[in-house]
């Protein structure tokens, strides 16, 4: 019989080292933190069809953006999260490609927010109709 040790994230994730438990814990609260710092999604309401958005004040939803860039890129440096950085405003999409693939899932929760907001700054349920607004109902929630 072989005894293995198991240890168990706050997201359910599961390692055999407690350090990897740990950082990956530390990096999921990281993202977490950031992205409280957007208006929290409602409960309760069909919101992924198209059914009404979130407004978020573009500065703030800027800094969460930045914030949750700067984190990506100190998991994974990537010369499209660098760019970004670097004041070019790389597509949402190029970004989610490295931080999907690279990064924790709680940081590619987060940066699911950003897929899902539009130029006017509304978080739509899903990134298609952040690309489409015209076909989702246009309630502010």
């Amino acid at each position: 019989m072989k005894t293995i040790t198991k240890y168990i994230a706050y997201d359910k994730s599961e390692f055999t080292d407690e350090a990897a438990c740990l950082e990956y814990e530390r990096k999921c609260r990281i993202a977490d933190d950031i992205i409280s710092g957007l208006r929290t999604r409602p409960e309760g309401c069909d919101f992924s069809n198209g059914t009404g958005y979130i407004q978020h004040d573009p500065e703030t939803f800027k800094t969460v953006r930045r914030e949750l860039v700067e984190q990506a890129n100190t998991e994974y440096p990537h010369k499209w999260l660098q760019a970004e950085l670097d004041g070019q405003e790389v597509h949402p999409s190029w970004a989610a490609r490295i931080i999907g693939e690279c990064c924790t899932d709680r940081l590619y929760k987060a940066w699911y927010r950003i897929l899902c907001t539009d130029s006017k700054f509304r978080e739509w349920g899903q990134p298609y109709y952040a690309e489409h607004p015209e076909e989702a109902k246009q309630i502010a929630l």
